[in-house]
């Protein structure tokens, strides 16, 4: 990868940039996720076709994986490591990484460890017995083997981290382009196959996963399809290589203004290709169609490009970038932790299994009951804005945790 010494000096806008799409992904999984309470248009993923702001955050994320890879590989490999050890690390990551996936995304483990304590109704059967097999007698959902989520965002953030880690070991940037490219037109051949409709449960993925997994361990609010399928992670790689060739671009001898330019130049070329490319394979987080990953792409290069020039170019501090550092310094420890937090809060109550009121619920009506309005602003009795309140409450606490476990340089790694 040949990048010399001084190209290893820690970029700020990567941590912003991570800290930034780390919030991003705690307040939108805590605006009352997955119930009727109404939402701003622009915090709410597109119901199907399209991209929002809130689509922007998960392919950012994974960008930032194909950055950070080649970074931390080509340091690597410049202080002489074997090819044994990287790849013990690579393997050794990719397993954290998916069992963090079970635990913090498909909720499963902390699931049923929750509802050992505060099972969701009544049943005569075991926490031992759940743990393999929910209870047939209820509609209430249980967390168990039976119905553990295999896919996941973590999950899926591992195998895209496993494959572009290995290309990088052994390709150049040039083979990785390809590669890219490769993927994403294989992906638009086979997603354009007669029989198959890109329909919610109708495309061929939905049609892999199920066979594969089975119904009961695809995402629980659908059954018969998962956001983050197998197929689905051909068409993710592609946009981990483009964060990896975004990494050989900050990495390589250029100076800063070229580096720029570049960034916006690419970020600008990524946006126009997509959307044209959305009129006949249309963007779509769900199925992560290749249109999606070009689009997405320029957005994180031109996001990236502004935080690069601010904090790396003009060595200007960030007023007010510090809580974003201190997520993006520790991003698997505030997503999970915030994921475990939130699930805990759901699933613990006060009361007995028949009749409880659950923790989130007491907090919620404490903080934005009949009495929340003290100002008398009429606009504020909008549904939408406790939402909003309560995520960024939530992702506030986690920012201040991350902020004093940076101070004391404690940083969760796999």
């Amino acid at each position: 990868m040949g990048a010399t010494p001084d190209n290893h000096r820690r970029l700020v806008s990567l941590d912003i940039f991570r800290g930034v799409t780390i919030a991003g992904m705690i307040v939108v999984n805590n605006l009352s996720a997955w119930t009727d309470t109404p939402r701003f248009p622009r915090l709410t993923h597109a119901e199907w076709n399209g991209c929002t702001l809130v689509d922007l955050i998960f392919p950012f994320f994974i960008f930032i994986v194909g950055v950070t890879s080649v970074m931390a590989l080509d340091r690597r490999i410049q202080a002489g490591e074997s090819l044994v050890r990287l790849y013990r690390r690579i393997l050794t990551r990719t397993a954290a990484l998916f069992f963090l996936g079970l635990v913090a995304c498909s909720y499963f483990l902390c699931g049923w460890l929750f509802q050992s304590i505060c099972p969701p109704a009544p049943t005569q059967k075991s926490i031992w017995t759940i743990f393999l097999s929910p209870p047939m007698d209820t509609d209430v959902f249980f967390f168990s083997l039976a119905d553990l989520r295999i896919p996941g965002v973590l999950q899926r953030i591992a195998l895209v981290y496993l494959v572009v880690s290995v290309l990088l070991i052994h390709t150049r940037w040039r083979v990785q382009a390809l590669v890219a490219g490769a993927l994403l037109l294989l992906y638009w051949g086979l997603m354009s196959l007669p029989g198959f409709e890109l329909e919610p449960g109708q495309d061929l993925g939905a049609f892999i996963d199920r066979a594969v997994f089975g119904e009961a361990h695809l995402w629980r609010f659908t059954r018969t399809w998962d956001p983050e399928g197998l197929l689905g992670t051909l068409p993710a790689i592609a946009t981990g290589l483009a964060g990896a060739l975004t990494g050989h671009w900050l990495l390589s001898a250029r100076d800063g203004r070229d580096k720029l330019i570049g960034l916006f130049l690419f970020g600008f070329a990524g946006i126009v290709v997509g959307t044209m490319w959305g009129y006949v394979f249309p963007l779509n987080k769900y199925l992560w169609t290749s249109s999606f990953v070009v689009y997405t792409a320029g957005y994180a290069l031109m996001f990236l490009a502004a935080w690069y020039w601010l904090t790396d170019v003009k060595q200007a501090e960030a007023v007010g970038a510090s809580p974003f550092v201190w997520l993006g310094m520790n991003p698997l420890l505030a997503y999970c932790g915030a994921q475990i937090g939130t699930l805990a809060l759901g699933a613990l109550y006060l009361g007995t299994p028949a009749h409880h009121t659950h923790l989130i619920t007491i907090i919620l009506n404490a903080l934005f009951g009949e009495n929340w309005n003290v100002v008398g602003q009429t606009r504020w009795q909008d549904p939408r804005w406790p939402s909003l309140y309560w995520a960024l409450l939530y992702l506030t606490f986690w920012t201040l945790l991350m902020g004093l476990f940076y101070r004391k340089r404690i940083f969760f790694k796999v």
